[in-house]
């Protein structure tokens, strides 16, 4: 297997799985390694026993002298007499023998119901970290799972991960189970310089030998791990990233087993996507919604390679007698916004505020410019903080006017006020990411870029440019923010903040700017529609290629803000989807295919 160079530590474990797997898994080795450091080293014993020479000196006793200094004596005895009586013989110094001290490392995993499913993903790579770490402070490797106090295991090849995994128990962490394991520690005699690592759910009790705590908890923001370290204490935490749901699911049942061999090169789903709309994809999540042209919408998998089988596609209907003005996609969760012309329903958002329906008045068209009568999908955004003293929920809207609005909800338990504010107005882009708001403002003369966090209460000016905006279009990707402006018709503006680098791209005037990505290995590009609306475009500072050519004119397409996957949506109602660096669709469903899944 070709693994990057920054993976070569844990070779002989990433080797043993798939490469579908061994990369998702390397990068959170990568992520965790930082957190978990290497061994104190451990200063050796010396003894008075010398094992040989270890060096010259001036003072010894006369039958270490060296052969030399002896031959001197015999050719010219005062000399010799001279020089020892000023301390300039020499000597040969004795290397004393060093006693090495035992070193352990005993790891010890909760495989209870508290730590099933994902953060049993932080449970796999802590095992390898902590075997590899083990190796390099040339320590013994032990671990065990923190219900069996009588079993201790010494391996750490397969057969050890492949226990790790399947050591799961509805039993949870007991007293006697830590009374257990103090008793078998303590019978082990294990040194000062042992480590017992205890790997479990946050503010789980800790053995009395315990000397680092990893605490894995799941994430109330997003779907990701919430990672916290103690050691020498100190505590380090990280918010880790989880590899999509079917690479983690293998890793679960059985990190070993190769992903079926199926080819597919598209999948049925049996709904027409409506041409009106621009598919969406989730905020967090592997999943994108598509509105349906019977009503309602339609929720797809995006699968992680070509050769993974898609999911079932979720469903959400039409709400009666109302008009949908925008949703938000949580993973495969869809929260929506609909309106009957003087109320607005906010439905199904993450947490209490919002996730019931929560009916509130319509703002007068001079505060919010809805579209009349008819379904049309308004930028959306939703930004939560749940803590006790927190801001609460924010539901967010750019209404046709280029207003930014938003309706906010305290963390009150019973049936908080819901406010609405205008924030903003002008705005000519916006995008999100888990916790994070970014729009753009421009007021004819100069643009602004602004950042709202969830747990802030006021935006905060990120970027000022002296020159007017006519749109923009915002990358939240984990490389950090990335902005493209357009200056006038044909000419746009990539900004990088991370490196205050500004580059001018001209694009045909009829051309249509979908995003801005990095692009590597190109650097920074825009992808472009092409005016014949057959091919998407990556139009970089030194290069200009095509990623897309598709038989049918492209009605809509979408790029993901937060990652490099391309949505695009064909004029015979077939959505496609794809990573901008591979080459093949990820996902491809239509009308076209129906046949297929029937």
């Amino acid at each position: 297997m070709k693994l990057p160079a920054q993976l070569a530590p844990w070779r002989a474990w990433l080797a043993l799985l798939p490469a579908e797997r061994a990369a998702p898994l390397g990068a959170m080795l990568l992520r965790l390694q930082p957190l978990v450091g290497r061994m104190a080293g451990v200063a050796p014993a010396p003894d008075s026993t010398p094992v040989g020479v270890g060096g010259i000196a001036r003072r010894g006793p006369y039958h270490r002298l060296l052969l030399s200094e002896w031959a001197v004596l015999d050719a010219a005895p005062d000399e010799f007499l001279r020089r020892a009586a000023a301390g300039e013989l020499l000597f040969s110094a004795p290397e004393p023998r060093v006693r090495r001290r035992a070193r352990t490392c005993v790891a010890l995993f909760d495989a209870g119901p508290a730590q099933l499913g994902e953060p049993r993903l932080a449970q796999l790579a802590l095992f390898i970290l902590l075997a590899r770490r083990a190796q390099d402070g040339a320590a013994d490797f032990k671990w065990g799972i923190l219900q069996r106090p009588d079993r201790l295991h010494a391996n750490s090849g397969r057969d050890a991960l492949r226990s790790l995994m399947g050591a799961r128990t509805l039993e949870r962490v007991r007293a006697q189970h830590l009374a257990g394991w103090n008793a078998a520690l303590a019978g082990l005699g294990l040194g000062d310089e042992a480590e017992v690592w205890q790997v479990g759910a946050p503010g789980a009790v800790a053995t009395a030998r315990a000397s680092a705590h990893a605490a894995i908890g799941q994430s109330l923001f997003d779907a990701s791990l919430e990672v916290a370290i103690t050691q020498a204490r100190q505590t380090r935490r990280l918010q880790l990233e989880l590899p999509a749901p079917q690479v983690g699911a293998g890793l679960l049942r059985d990190p070993f087993k190769p992903p079926p061999p199926t080819l597919r090169s598209d999948v049925s789903a049996g709904d027409t996507a409506s041409l009106l709309f621009a598919p969406r994809f989730a905020v967090s999540g592997d999943w994108i919604v598509a509105a349906r042209q019977a009503g309602g919408s339609v929720l797809h998998a995006v699968p992680t390679s070509a050769s993974t089988d898609p999911a079932q596609p979720r469903r959400s209907h039409p709400t009666p007698d109302a008009t949908e003005l925008g949703v938000v996609l949580f993973g495969k969760v869809l929260a929506r916004v609909v309106g009957n012309g003087t109320d607005l329903t906010l439905m199904r958002f993450p947490g209490q505020a919002f996730g019931p329906p929560r009916s509130v008045p319509q703002p007068p068209p001079e505060q919010f410019n809805a579209p009349p009568g008819e379904n049309r999908w308004l930028p959306t955004f939703f930004l939560s903080d749940r803590s006790p003293k927190g801001i609460g929920a924010r539901v967010f809207m750019i209404d046709l006017a280029g207003q930014l609005v938003c309706w906010s909800a305290g963390n009150e338990k019973h049936a908080p006020d819901v406010r609405f504010d205008a924030l903003a107005d002008k705005v000519v882009g916006a995008s999100q990411s888990a916790n994070t708001l970014l729009y753009a403002r421009s007021d004819g003369k100069r643009t602004t870029i602004h950042s709202l966090k969830a747990r802030t209460v006021e935006p905060e000016t990120i970027g000022e440019f002296a020159f007017a905006a006519l749109q923009a279009r915002l990358s939240s990707a984990p490389e950090g923010w990335l902005y493209a402006v357009q200056l006038t018709i044909g000419e746009w503006r990539l900004i990088d903040p991370n490196i205050d680098r500004r580059t001018r791209i001209l694009v045909p005037h009829d051309a249509t700017v979908i995003g801005v990505t990095r692009g590597r290995p190109y650097g920074p590009a825009l992808v472009v529609l092409a005016a014949d609306r057959l091919t998407l475009e990556l139009f970089s500072k030194s290069d200009k290629r095509v990623i897309v050519r598709s038989e049918a004119p492209i009605a809509q397409a979408t790029l993901d803000p937060s990652s490099d996957r391309l949505c695009w949506l064909t004029g015979t109602h077939e959505l496609c989807v794809m990573n901008l660096h591979d080459s093949g669709p990820l996902l491809r469903v239509g009308p076209a295919h129906e046949a297929d899944s029937a």
